[in-house]
């Protein structure tokens, strides 16, 4: 049995995404693995947080620690997750301007999904949690093309992807906070 249950946030969750949201935005690694500054967090208001975890155009899938001898461990996911610590989250979405930085509905008709804000608090790495997080959002894209961005100067992640099947496509982006460095474009193409 898994050491972690994955579920979807609900509106309810929001102060504990947002709180998950601000610790990965401490990490060290954050300056390459978030375009998002810990100020900027800080400013986006609790009706953002509520429709992001009520999972308004985007969904939001959190880990979080189960001891499988807990009985209480078969029940709803959901409401045994209230008093758990949140180990980890990523969050997957239709592409259409979105990703853009645009504010309109995504459409779910489209043909690829993007993952971003993948995070794991560091005494839960390295016990497969990302890898089962990325395997739920992979999951959600049904058969859709899946990509995310990866800082050139982060390796571990860009190894990461890499053994879930992920490729370059050629797609470089800019960073608007480390001039002279992007974020590569990774490809997982749509299961058929």
């Amino acid at each position: 049995m898994d050491r972690y249950a994955i579920r979807t946030t609900r509106r309810e969750d929001w102060a504990r995404l947002r709180e998950l949201r601000l610790a990965a935005l401490l990490d060290p690694l954050a300056e390459v693995a978030f375009y998002q500054t810990y100020e900027a967090a800080l400013e986006i208001p609790r009706q953002e947080w509520e429709r992001r975890a009520a999972g308004e155009r985007i969904t939001t899938f959190i880990g979080y620690p189960v001891d499988p001898e807990d009985p209480v461990g078969s029940a709803d996911p959901a409401d045994f997750a209230v008093d758990k610590p949140w180990a980890g989250m990523v969050t997957v979405f239709p592409e259409p301007d979105t990703f853009a930085g645009t504010d309109t509905d995504a459409d779910s008709d489209t043909n690829h999904v993007v993952v971003v804000g993948v995070y794991v608090r560091p005494e839960h790495r390295g016990t497969g949690l990302a890898r089962n997080l990325m395997r739920r959002a992979i999951d959600w894209a049904g058969e859709r093309e899946v990509r995310l961005r990866v800082h050139e100067n982060n390796p571990r992640a860009a190894r990461f992807y890499a053994s879930l099947g992920f490729r370059p496509n050629g797609v470089g982006h800019p960073d608007p906070r480390m001039p002279g460095f992007q974020a590569v474009e990774l490809t997982l193409p749509a299961r058929r």
